[in-house]
C-alpha cells in the first residue's frame, strides 16, 4: 500500500491546518524570543530553523494568493456568483464597474 503524502507544512514540520496567521504570530514571537537573547545556544538554533519553515510557509501561502483573484458577480436572479480570474487577467476597474454592485 502506497504511503499517504502529507500536506507540505506537516512535511515541513508544522502542524497541520496552520494558517498563514497563525505562521506569522508564530515567527514574530520566535523573532523577539531570539531578539532577546535569553534562549542557550541549542533552543536558538531550533528556534531559528522553525523560523525558517514559518517563513517558507507564509511565501508560500503569499504566492498561492496573488496567483488567485475572485471578482464578485451579481447574477440576474439577484444571486452572487464567485468567479476565479489568474492574476494575468485582472481587469481594470473600469472595465467591471457595471458589473459591481
Amino acid at each position: 500500500m502506497p504511503a499517504k503524502k502529507q500536506p507540505a507544512n506537516e512535511e515541513q514540520g508544522l502542524s497541520a491546518g496552520l494558517t498563514f496567521e497563525q505562521a506569522l504570530n508564530d515567527l514574530e514571537a520566535i523573532t523577539q524570543r531570539l531578539e532577546d537573547g535569553r534562549e542557550s545556544l541549542e533552543e536558538s538554533m531550533k528556534l531559528y530553523e522553525q523560523g525558517l519553515k514559518l517563513k517558507e510557509f507564509c511565501e508560500q501561502k503569499l504566492k498561492e494568493a496573488e496567483s488567485k483573484w475572485f471578482i464578485l458577480k451579481k447574477q440576474k436572479d439577484g444571486s452572487l456568483a464567485i468567479e476565479e480570474t489568474p492574476s494575468d487577467k485582472i481587469p481594470e476597474p473600469s472595465e467591471v464597474q457595471g458589473q459591481m454592485f
